[in-house]
């Protein structure tokens, strides 16, 4: 993608399926809550739920990956070979709204979505060493509010800033 920049004009971004999207969509939301100035340990934890997020959304929602048991192989790089052997059309659906001390951001994607309560625990003894589940565990330690809609394909995140 040559021009990168003009998806993250305004505050509803559409984007194709492809996990080099995600640094640049992180940079250009951290970006927004800058020129709102928001503190920087606000901005650094809502970045890393925001990458979460948008990552999890194209890898396990638009592409159906589903880690192997047991792999430690990162799912940026499943993604990537995944989107080059089976392209899709599929979208992701950003909205950020910011209002005052408040940002809540929607993240949509195309797939099937999933059951929440089908990812095991990763705190849970049984699931300590297995790598599922930790991306929802991460947004929920650094945004105030994670909510999933009904079929599992929407995440909507917010946070307050801190002063």
């Amino acid at each position: 993608m040559d021009n990168k920049k003009e998806l993250f004009k305004g505050d509803n971004w559409e984007l194709p399926t492809d996990i080099d999207l995600v640094e640049p969509a992180e940079g250009a939301f951290a970006r927004k809550l800058i020129k709102a100035d928001w503190p920087e340990s606000d901005i650094f934890d809502f970045q890393l739920a925001f990458h979460e997020a948008l990552a999890n959304a194209i890898a396990h929602g638009n592409l159906g990956i589903t880690k192997p048991e047991g792999s430690n192989e990162d799912i940026g790089e499943i993604a990537k070979r995944e989107q080059v052997a089976h392209p899709t059309k599929k979208k992701i659906y950003i909205s950020i709204d910011m209002k005052g001390k408040k940002v809540t951001v929607k993240i949509r994607d195309e797939g099937n979505g999933f059951k929440l309560k089908a990812v095991g625990d990763p705190t849970d003894s049984s699931h300590l060493f297995k790598t599922e589940g930790r991306g929802i565990l991460f947004m929920r330690a650094y945004v105030d509010s994670v909510v999933y809609n009904k079929k599992g394909n929407e995440v909507t995140m917010m946070k307050e800033r801190k002063e």
